[in-house]
């Protein structure tokens, strides 16, 4: 008999699986996600959460801030950051190997074609430029989707909107690397734990809280 898998956050009957199976789901679904969905990171993050949270169950919903936390501050493309972590949370170190693999798979072999038939593409035909002016409104809107959708579950109390607006300010009106400014958050929310302001911990992975 294959040696079971126990998968955390899963719901029945998905809650024992062979761990092959377990692999083959991390691959198939990001290879899927990486194949079809159009828009970069956050997109990917957005289709990402509708299958392993809304639909297997694999996680659950209070992770999608961490998810994005981790893939903005780890040097690397937001969309492999996020299948690390998903298939490191749900398949161990070749769950995340694995989940990597099929995020990027895509892409290489995309981008390997277009490459081969650059020459041929007319990249001034009108209907092209077209197709890319929308894709690039479409990633705005995606970006704005992220942001609702992550809004009410991270600005909980006076010290994230001041962490949030501080950064932006910093961004916008001083041209401040983005990089020092997750930093210097990153210490700032290490100080306030450390002199136990009221700041909110979100839940961990096991679905306990952190005091």
């Amino acid at each position: 008999m294959p040696r079971e898998f126990q998968v955390k956050n899963m719901s029945e009957p998905l809650g024992n699986l062979p761990r092959h199976k377990v692999l083959w789901l991390l691959f198939k679904e990001f290879f899927l996600i990486a194949t079809f969905v159009v828009g970069g990171g956050y997109a990917i993050i957005l289709a990402a959460e509708r299958i392993f949270v809304r639909k297997l169950h694999w996680m659950n919903e209070d992770e999608l801030p961490d998810v994005i936390a981790m893939s903005q501050t780890i040097p690397g493309l937001t969309a492999g950051n996020a299948a690390i972590y998903v298939g490191l949370r749900t398949g161990g170190r070749l769950g995340a190997l694995v989940a990597l693999l099929g995020v990027a798979l895509p892409s290489f072999l995309i981008i390997l074609l277009l490459a081969s038939l650059y020459e041929f593409l007319p990249l001034d035909w009108p209907p092209l430029q077209g197709a890319f002016v929308g894709v690039r409104s479409a990633l705005a809107g995606l970006t704005v989707a992220a942001l609702l959708r992550l809004w009410p579950r991270v600005m909980k109390n006076v010290f994230t909107y001041v962490i949030a607006f501080g950064c932006l300010i910093g961004v916008l009106g001083f041209g401040i690397n983005p990089g020092w400014l997750l930093l210097g958050s990153m210490v700032v929310g290490v100080a306030a734990l450390w002199l136990r302001l009221p700041v909110e911990i979100t839940s961990s992975p096991e679905g306990g809280e952190h005091k």
